[in-house]
């Protein structure tokens, strides 16, 4: 996952323990998390990475027998929902609460920057309206320290005409990303989907043995592809001491295979087919 997620911990004064992947959705994998539980933990925080719903069936189950709260990271999910169908419950709804990326790139994104928290608990929702604003409920009356933290009216804008089309967008998205996955199968590793949640493809990522010289071959046909994430978060300077004996196996694995491809709404059938035809030239 990206830096963030890590950040948010460490701002409200606590640390950060990571858990290993599961190889093909790159979620957690909910079968390590027990080990990592101690008595001080606080919560388990779930990244639904590049659209695909974490197991949160079995965070879920594991949250509650260790009366743990689940914060989810829903930045790159926006729009997906548990089931293989997708007409489960919505990531962000699942957990106390679900936290949101409106970046400019993500599926739901405004003009500049913002986000959201989601939840179902009218207490949190109270109290999240308070640290928006400056910690206060009544103009000039601050019962807590907050923060400046207000969707402006511009974003919003943006946000509620592009909102009552999310549904279309992400339909494209699953298009294109179904159109790659056939074509590129006997080729590469291909995005997972499982019947716990509906991918939503914020970024369409393969694994390859071969992913440098994918890279460059696409990267000579001025196609745009990235490494997300090329350093795991254990292993960046920041968490380098306390992560000093930490051992992510799959993580450390896959970081070195992965890339991910262009993936938008309005990728189309033939542009797909290209960036295929380029891949198939590099291997």
């Amino acid at each position: 996952t990206f830096i963030a997620t890590a950040e948010a911990i460490v701002y409200c004064g606590a640390r950060p323990v990571f858990v290993d992947i599961e190889p093909d959705t790159f979620n957690i994998d909910p079968t390590k998390i027990e080990a990592a539980i101690t008595d001080k933990t606080k919560a388990i925080i779930p990244v639904h990475l590049f659209g695909q719903p974490a197991d949160m069936d079995a965070i879920m189950a594991i949250a509650e027998k260790h009366n743990l709260k689940v914060v989810e990271d829903c930045a790159q999910s926006f729009g997906a929902a548990m089931g293989k169908d997708g007409k489960g419950k919505m990531t962000g709804g699942i957990g106390i609460a679900g936290c949101h990326s409106f970046f400019p790139s993500k599926n739901l994104g405004c003009y500049g920057d913002g986000g959201m928290i989601t939840t179902n608990d009218d207490s949190i929702a109270d109290k999240l309206k308070v640290l928006r604003n400056h910690g206060s409920n009544i103009r000039y009356h601050h019962d807590v320290i907050g923060y400046n933290s207000r969707l402006d009216e511009m974003q919003a804008v943006i946000l509620r005409a592009k909102l009552k089309r999310i549904k279309v967008y992400n339909e494209g998205r699953r298009r294109a990303a179904h159109h790659y996955s056939k074509l590129l199968k006997p080729l590469v590793t291909p995005p997972h989907e499982d019947d716990k949640g509906e991918h939503v493809y914020h970024q369409y990522t393969l694994l390859s043995e071969k992913r440098d010289d994918i890279l460059k071959r696409l990267g000579e046909e001025n196609i745009g592809c990235a490494i997300y994430y090329p350093i795991p978060l254990h292993k960046q300077n920041v968490f380098a001491e306390e992560c000093a004996n930490v051992s992510l196996p799959v993580t450390e694995h896959v970081v070195t295979q992965c890339m991910s491809l262009p993936i938008f709404p309005e990728l189309s059938t033939e542009q797909v087919e290209t960036i295929v035809k380029i891949i198939e030239s590099a291997l």
